[in-house]
């Protein structure tokens, strides 16, 4: 176990968008899929499709015919566009004032894999916006998660060794792949779960 006088201070808490601060539409329903929330989840964050979407390669049409063959859905590109836009719902009760009253000690960043037409969605962008000191947002970073460049990239720039960030992120395979490259990681759905993971940081 950690000698607690030897860890160091956190002084960047890092959080992901989609499932921590935003609550989404279960994508099961949204894209009329016979699939578990988590297995959607990994199947989507490896997708080739989606990464190359949401690393600003694709255009929206085009993402949304290859998604519609790719998965093999049993509706149009336009309808999927549709689905699509429902799937973010609104922020977390609470995390607005959460992350104000953080910001009071800790600088603020977002990591997300996401793109432009879900962070520019009323009440998602806009709201979060003069809340984070600092953005990482694939489609803009071109990085991606799980891979080792996306938390090399946020290090850099923040210019912090990665034992001073905490990291919170509601998929497993992101969690475990900051936490190799040595963030302070935790799974956490929603405000409830980060609240407590917050707490058992000391925070």
């Amino acid at each position: 176990m950690d000698d607690p006088e030897n860890v160091p201070p956190i002084e960047v808490l890092v959080f992901d968008l989609g499932g921590v601060l935003l609550d989404l539409n279960d994508p099961g329903a949204i894209f009329r899929l016979e699939t578990s929330r988590d297995e959607f989840l990994d199947t989507w964050l490896h997708s080739s499709t989606v990464r190359a979407f949401e690393s600003g390669q694709l255009d929206v049409p085009e993402f949304a015919t290859r998604m519609v063959e790719e998965a093999e859905l049993p509706y149009g590109p336009a309808e999927f566009l549709v689905r699509f836009d429902r799937w973010p719902h609104r922020l977390f009760e609470g995390v607005e004032e959460l992350l104000l009253e953080l910001n009071e000690n800790f600088e603020l960043a977002l990591l997300s894999n996401t793109n432009a037409r879900h962070w520019h969605r009323p009440g998602v962008g806009d709201a979060l916006v003069p809340l984070i000191d600092r953005l990482f947002l694939s489609f803009e970073t071109g990085y991606l998660k799980p891979d080792e460049a996306a938390f090399d990239d946020v290090c850099k720039k923040l210019g912090r060794s990665p034992s001073r960030i905490a990291f919170f992120d509601d998929n497993p395979a992101n969690v475990a792949a900051a936490c190799s490259f040595g963030l302070r990681s935790f799974l956490t759905r929603g405000r409830d779960e980060l609240t407590s993971s917050l707490i058992n940081l000391g925070i």
